[in-house]
């Protein structure tokens, strides 16, 4: 006899549905329509490295931390190089929506930018590190993986490093003083914030309208209302990563790169960019992993093998299924590809996803103040269930704190609520996936909601599934 079912024998003779006594107080932040679209996509999208990184020696991840690496334009060459294929993989997985790094911190764009500068030489120079200058000066890189994934209807992202550019001698936003390393410019800091935003345009302007922004690390303080006047010119309508004190499309990084949220993860942050159930400002969680084990982000080939495929689904359960949404590294190999055993991982964990959450158990549910009701035709075995806030209802996100109930209907027991010892906490939000521990046979499951905010709470999903 499993513990759960010990747990069911000592609550027999809890006949009666336990009362839910709710605490009240004022809650008022808001999502925006552009975070709304965001959240509204799937609940996992990827993050793709690929760029002359790529092409380093296998003991480097970039050029983080390595301020003098400049890589050799002429290693980015690839052979096979086709964002259809990368486009594959979003779809075997599911997701609907996929960021490109456009520049990463060696600061090569895969773009044909056209950005002029003037060095402290007095020289102006066409910024020369780029795809346009490289043996695959026929490719625009960012372009490419534009069109495939509008062919294939999945929404884009850009990823431009504001905060390194080792090419321009650029480490945490500044330019260093002293001797440069080889193939350095020497620029001042005037003509790198310019640079950037240049950049920024180019990229705001020339790729369409844009799900997602990425900034990892930040950005400056010197460089911020520059930023926001861009991006309320040309990209209003994205959700920006770490983008908190730029815009009110703001999505923050969940704080780790190992695919976890804590169990109650919230939706809001105060003044501070800091989680907070009572934050008034909206600012949903991204989580970003990597599939090669030591969080690994550009192609480690064999050095770094993949994560087993029990390790993907508990990520996505302690994601997704705790209010944050699932970003998933893509590191394309040196030909240009997905590595074979890449793809077919993640296809496994998509069928996983498909297979289990596809279908969920024939039932309606019922809400009143204090607590909602799932109803089944019959007894069926649940090892699951999926509860959804509707944000965009007057309420939102507004459950605080909850526990769930199955009615059991053999036996001694006949319409007794047993409580689910695994089955209780205080967020939900955009989603929650509550899982059981086992499966139990029960007619209905019940939600109850101990504490809101101001306003009742709305539920936009409850759903039961048997998965095991």
């Amino acid at each position: 006899m499993g513990p759960l079912w010990i747990i069911i024998l000592f609550h027999l003779l809890s006949i009666e549905a336990r009362p839910c006594k709710i605490q009240k107080f004022t809650f008022d932040a808001r999502p925006t329509p552009a975070q709304l679209s965001w959240l509204e996509q799937s609940d996992i999208g990827f993050l793709i490295h690929y760029n002359i990184a790529s092409y380093l020696p296998v003991e480097y991840d970039g050029c983080n931390r390595n301020p003098s690496l400049v890589p050799d334009i002429k290693l980015f060459n690839p052979s096979l190089l086709n964002t259809d294929n990368w486009v594959q993989t979003f779809v075997d997985v599911g997701a609907k929506y996929a960021i490109l790094v456009a520049k990463h911190n060696c600061g090569f764009t895969t773009w044909p930018t056209q950005v002029q500068f003037q060095l402290t030489t007095n020289e102006t120079i066409t910024y020369n590190y780029s795809i346009l200058y490289s043996p695959r000066a026929d490719i625009d890189l960012v372009g490419s993986f534009i069109d495939s994934c509008r062919k294939a209807e999945i929404k884009t992202g850009l990823y431009y490093s504001l905060v390194w550019n080792n090419w321009l001698n650029v480490q945490d936003t500044r330019v260093q003083p002293g001797p440069l390393a080889p193939g350095q410019m020497p620029i001042n800091q005037q003509t790198y914030e310019s640079i950037v935003l240049q950049q920024l345009e180019e990229l705001w302007i020339n790729y369409g309208e844009l799900l997602e922004i990425w900034f990892d690390g930040g950005y400056s303080e010197s460089l911020k209302n520059g930023i926001v006047s861009l991006l309320e010119r040309y990209q209003s309508s994205a959700s920006v990563f770490n983008g908190f004190g730029l815009t009110n499309n703001s999505i923050r990084n969940i704080g780790n790169e190992f695919g976890y949220a804590d169990d109650d993860t919230w939706l809001t942050v105060n003044a501070n960019d800091q989680e907070d159930p009572n934050g008034e400002y909206f600012s949903p969680p991204e989580c970003p992993t990597t599939l090669q084990v030591s969080d690994r982000w550009f192609y480690g080939g064999n050095d770094f093998p993949i994560r087993p495929l029990d390790e993907l689904i508990h990520v996505y359960h302690t994601t997704v299924g705790r209010n944050c949404k699932l970003v998933l590294d893509l590191a394309v190999n040196q030909n240009g590809i997905v590595d074979p055993n890449h793809a077919k991982r993640y296809k496994e964990l998509g069928d996983f996803i498909r297979n289990c959450y596809s279908n969920s158990l024939p039932s309606n549910f019922t809400c009143s103040n204090n607590n909602c009701i799932l109803e089944f035709s019959t007894t069926h075995l649940v090892d699951r269930v999926i509860i959804r806030e509707d944000l965009r209802s007057l309420a939102g996100a507004s459950i605080r704190q909850w526990s769930i109930d199955g009615l059991m209907m053999w036996g001694d027991c006949l319409n007794c609520w047993i409580d689910i010892p695994s089955a209780k906490g205080q967020s939900i939000g955009n989603k929650r996936i509550i899982l059981f521990g086992e499966a139990i046979l029960i007619r209905a499951v019940r939600l109850n909601i101990y504490k809101t905010s101001e306003n009742p709470p709305v539920l936009a999903q409850f759903d039961a599934y048997l998965c095991q």
